[in-house]
């Protein structure tokens, strides 16, 4: 029985090139794939088909031996039944909810008692336990990065999707950051895939980094992408475009 997610399928926008997806990584274990290439090149279409919060037109997405989408059947679960967490490139905390509550929002099928037990842990476990109370607002770039985590993955996942997980923070806090994001994902036990356009942190935080070239031309976008490769210095070299702006 195979352990994999399988992705081939084809989207498409009124608005640029299709995608055309083929995609295999690894599930039940710890491993980082990162995908890494220009903007434009439909890296975040590729994230948020796998999440299902785009439906592909047309192919399939198994995780295992279970459909998650199959245009055949007219099947699409959504991202809490395939057990995605997702972050997103502005994190997306709920501006009217205190840190806490962000973290406690999908654990609502908990008993209370049992839910705030679980949120207490990830309020220590990310080093944010004295900040509680407060509203995004009253929080920093790496402290909002730090509850959105924890939110995703509170829940505990399958696996886990970052979009860009450092774009929405200033150069000078970025590669501090990047460190503090990479022991995160060390200590997990499960897949993550992330999306970059920066070679710097595809080194830093992947076990595998998967090339992702623009469009050959305006009218389709291909994955399947190149061989993974272990990411070094030279890595931007390998993509046309690859320092250019974000997603």
């Amino acid at each position: 029985m195979s352990t994999d997610l399988i992705a081939r399928f084809t989207m498409r926008h009124r608005r640029g090139p299709a995608i055309h997806g083929d995609l295999r990584l690894p599930l039940g274990r710890r491993h980082i794939t990162a995908l890494f290439g220009p903007s434009g090149a439909g890296k975040t279409t590729l994230l948020r088909c796998l999440a299902g919060l785009e439906r592909p037109e047309c192919g399939e997405i198994r995780a295992g031996d279970e459909i998650w989408f199959d245009s055949a059947r007219r099947r699409c679960l959504s991202p809490q039944q395939r057990g995605v967490g997702y972050l997103f490139q502005e994190y997306a905390l709920f501006p009217h909810l205190s840190v806490a509550e962000n973290i406690a929002y999908g654990l609502a099928d908990l008993p209370k008692a049992g839910r705030w037990e679980k949120v207490d842990s990830f309020l220590q476990r990310f080093d944010l336990a004295g900040l509680a109370d407060r509203r995004p607002r009253q929080l920093s770039g790496g402290q909002q990065q730090r509850v959105a985590l924890a939110r995703a993955l509170a829940c505990k996942p399958r696996l886990l999707l970052l979009d860009e997980p450092l774009s929405a923070l200033d150069a000078g806090l970025r590669e501090e950051l990047r460190r503090e994001l990479a022991s995160i994902l060390a200590d997990l036990d499960i897949p993550v895939v992330l999306i970059t356009h920066d070679a710097a942190e595809a080194s830093d935080l992947a076990d595998e980094v998967l090339p992702v070239p623009m469009p050959k031309s305006k009218d389709a976008a291909q994955f399947p992408m190149q061989p993974g490769l272990i990411a070094d210095e030279t890595l931007s070299d390998q993509i046309p475009g690859g320092r250019q702006g974000g997603c």
